[in-house]
């Protein structure tokens, strides 16, 4: 059983703040993922019967409570900040001196275009032109797939859920930040744990043939 410990949990959340703020986080972005923490740590401190690790889904269903309380526009941010938080939750140091040292930090808004469900998504990035262009990276990450011996039904989900990723941060510059928040946003349209964790794997594999093809291509440009 894990015990609600009130001075950890103020602990906790001045440490992410702090480093947000030293990171140059706006004080608008401070006060709302103060705001947003707030509750995540009520919804927490909730179900102190439940013993939240790495493997276990009880963080993960605070974080779905605390979402429900506040309105469609902002849960992109909530995810974001508790996937950000997590770690300072923990007790990671090792994870926290890893986005530190790296500058992983959200500090702002990433331009994230997420209107409607899973299937809304979709039909809408099928009227869209866009979807008829390349993509960087993706063919690449279906070729390793087809190496390894994926079938064409594996192929074809995952072209078409990486795709939707894509055309989500379509209007964000081609930053891991703005893939992060990609990927944040996408796990708002699952329902189910188990799918929410095929698609991070899915986005983790393909985040290094997406990275690889702009740093390519920003180089090319630099020439």
């Amino acid at each position: 059983m894990t015990l609600f410990d009130p001075h950890h949990a103020e602990t906790a959340q001045a440490a992410y703040l702090r480093l947000l703020k030293t990171k140059g986080a706006a004080t608008s972005i401070l006060t709302r993922r103060k705001h947003f923490l707030r509750h995540l740590v009520s919804a927490l401190e909730s179900q102190t019967d439940q013993h939240i690790t790495d493997d276990d889904a009880g963080y993960r269903h605070a974080v779905d409570h605390t979402i429900a309380r506040f309105p469609d526009d902002q849960q992109i941010e909530i995810i974001t900040t508790s996937r950000e938080f997590y770690p300072f939750w923990t007790g990671d140091l090792k994870t926290i001196a890893r986005l530190n040292a790296a500058d992983a930090l959200s500090l702002d808004h990433a331009p994230i275009d997420l209107q409607g469900s899973l299937v809304e998504m979709f039909a809408r990035m099928d009227l869209d032109p866009w979807v008829n262009d390349s993509h960087a990276g993706l063919d690449d990450y279906l070729d390793l797939l087809k190496q390894q011996g994926a079938d064409d039904a594996v192929l074809d989900i995952r072209e078409r859920l990486l795709t939707l990723l894509l055309y989500i941060i379509r209007h964000a510059d081609a930053t891991p930040m703005a893939y992060r928040a990609g990927v944040d946003a996408m796990l708002t349209l699952f329902a189910r744990e188990d799918s929410r964790r095929q698609f991070i794997e899915m986005a983790r594999e393909f985040f290094y043939c997406w990275h690889g093809a702009n740093e390519a291509d920003s180089l090319a440009r630099a020439a």
